[in-house]
């Protein structure tokens, strides 16, 4: 790789320690010769490299746009586990000198792209890094959905929900609800059930080209209304029921900076405590 023509910093939480540690990659980078300013959501101009200072969720918040302009995202994690980032604080000095002598790669992720189908309206289509959700809004409730594939029906869940995550999702919320570890650059969709009345229904593993859709639908002869969908934990929309959501590949995806030696083997075992 060459050196970026230009990097943008941006800080998730604006607190002394993450302020501090933006002028502290600042001064590296300005000492290696990398052109690098305080990004701004609000400017036309876009940077080559993002470097994000926080944990996965500031990842996230700039996952769609960097995916749509081509920026590559590089992550210093200051947070929890941050299986998005690229370094801890630690390696500041690390990732800066991969910058300028070029020595970093780059890993491309997979990103869905989810559609709401409506008889009234057809929202944009909107980009998950990690996972879509839909569940229900009304806390002790629990919904069905229809989850078919290409068309076909795979089987109607009676469950507090269902999760349709990439294989970068499968540490976030997909694994918390019991759905399987993929490795990243797998070319494949998981389908989870969150807290499933059967013990039968359990994960399914598909191809990315497949199209999934999830439909709601009414229980015992009640039109239930409360049900939401959430893209990457991030936001949350009313879906009403026999609305349709497919989900499918998006032509777009998302690339991370990964340093050299990276490994994701290394990486699970040390997020994880194996």
């Amino acid at each position: 790789m060459t050196p970026p023509r230009s990097i943008a910093l941006l800080a998730g939480v604006r607190n002394s320690g993450n302020l501090q540690l933006m002028q502290t990659v600042a001064a590296a980078c300005q000492e290696a010769g990398l052109n690098v300013y305080e990004y701004n959501r609000d400017s036309a101009e876009e940077p080559e490299v993002l470097i994000c200072l926080g944990g996965d969720g500031t990842m996230l918040s700039t996952a769609t746009r960097a995916a749509r302009k081509g920026i590559i995202l590089a992550g210093i994690n200051t947070g929890h586990l941050g299986f998005l980032s690229a370094c801890a604080r630690s390696q500041v000095a690390a990732l800066v000198s991969s910058l300028a002598e070029g020595t970093f790669g780059v890993e491309e992720r997979v990103m869905l792209e989810i559609s709401q189908q409506s008889v009234t309206s057809y929202p944009e289509p909107l980009l998950a890094l990690n996972e879509v959700s839909l569940m229900r809004a009304q806390t002790g409730k629990m919904i069905d959905v229809d989850v078919e594939l290409n068309g076909c029906l795979l089987n109607r869940y009676h469950a507090d929900g269902v999760l349709v995550a990439t294989p970068t999702g499968s540490t976030a919320y997909s694994l918390s609800a019991g759905g399987p570890l993929l490795w990243p650059d797998a070319r494949v969709i998981s389908i989870t059930p969150i807290c499933p009345h059967s013990l039968t229904s359990r994960p399914v593993v598909v191809p990315d080209s497949m199209e999934i859709t999830l439909r709601p639908r009414a229980r015992r002869g009640r039109m239930e209304e409360s049900i939401i969908y959430s893209v990457d934990g991030r936001s949350a929309h009313h879906i009403p029921v026999n609305d349709v959501l497919t989900i499918r590949r998006a032509e777009r995806k998302l690339k991370l900076l990964a340093l050299p030696d990276n490994d994701f083997a290394v990486r699970l075992r040390a997020k994880l405590g194996w």
